[in-house]
């Protein structure tokens, strides 16, 4: 697995994290992995030099922390690990400054670690995201300052928000939502690189459309619903077109990661995994970097067919 520094933090991540927002069942979360199988995700992603797992407190209502903890607590390798501030376990949201450190300590507990490595703002409203406008980047210095983080930031979604946190605050990390079918961040990305944030890459493989499982004729029960019968046929074509990019023999999953991976703004991609099939499925996919000829059709694919427009999560 390729190691990337991230940022200018002195923190090194695999190319492939773990996202881990599925790992986990729950009444809210009925598909996920059930503990056993969370662990097994845990430990072969660890096998394989998967050193990034990203988390939340309240994915999977709690249980991703949970079996993260279980499955470390049978392994000495601790990979770094990113949480999250502003939802809770229980489902509530929870945007008080004062209420930073409690959640962090309560989330290494539940992971069995001494500290956090990283902690971003999860998705926060704008009064939040803007720095000047509050402490919360301040709270979050004072940790890394006593050495219970070592770096912070917030996920994010478009590209001003990223220029927002880099004008207003010291943060050293940012998680983006990124993909083939959704390049908006692409030039701030490299605004954030050349401030020395590290970067995680959220949403990598558009919810599922890039891993090649859905198609026009395909339903939806989940969170997905959201997306109407045109939608699905619109997102049906534009992987169509993605495909028709991509050097023979190469499928949308490898396409879309080698993709991202291929530009030097991304520190690690975090496709998210709830079967250990699905992991190493993410895993072959970086076995090589997509030819930079592929990756400059996809980005004036981009240009002209939808960065007009881009695609709602």
């Amino acid at each position: 697995m390729e190691s990337r520094p991230f940022g200018s933090t002195g923190i090194d991540v695999s190319a492939i994290g773990l996202g881990a927002w599925q790992l986990g069942r729950s009444a809210n979360w009925p598909d996920g992995p059930d503990e056993a199988e969370a662990v097994r995700i845990v430990h072969a992603a660890l096998d394989a030099g998967v050193a990034f797992i990203d988390t939340a407190p309240g994915y999977a209502d709690g249980a991703s922390e949970v079996n993260i903890g279980r499955a470390l607590s049978t392994t000495d390798r601790r990979p770094v690990i990113c949480t999250k501030f502003g939802y809770t376990p229980e489902g509530e949201t929870n945007w008080s400054a004062d209420a930073i450190e409690a959640s962090v300590e309560r989330s290494a507990r539940r992971m069995n670690v001494d500290h956090v490595d990283v902690v971003v703002l999860h998705n926060p409203p704008p009064e939040i995201l803007d720095g000047s406008r509050g402490d919360h980047y301040e709270v979050l210095q004072r940790l890394v300052d006593k050495g219970t983080i070592r770096a912070y930031g917030s996920s994010v979604d478009r590209g001003a928000d990223i220029d927002t946190v880099l004008e207003t605050s010291a943060s050293t990390a940012l998680e983006v939502r990124l993909s083939a079918l959704y390049q908006e961040p692409w030039a701030a990305m490299g605004r954030a690189r050349d401030k020395g944030v590290g970067t995680i890459i959220k949403v990598p493989l558009e919810s599922g459309w890039l891993s090649g499982r859905y198609t026009a004729d395909s339903q939806f029960t989940d969170v997905r619903a959201r997306w109407s019968r045109e939608d699905i046929a619109v997102r049906a074509a534009l992987v169509e077109e993605f495909r028709a990019l991509l050097p023979a023999g190469v499928g949308p999953v490898e396409g879309a990661l080698r993709f991202l991976l291929a530009y030097d703004a991304v520190s690690t991609v975090i496709p998210g995994t709830k079967s250990v099939a699905q992991l190493e499925s993410s895993l072959r996919a970086v076995a090589e970097p997509l030819p930079a000829d592929s990756v400059a059709a996809v980005r004036s694919w981009y240009d002209t067919r939808l960065a007009a427009k881009p695609l709602d999560w």
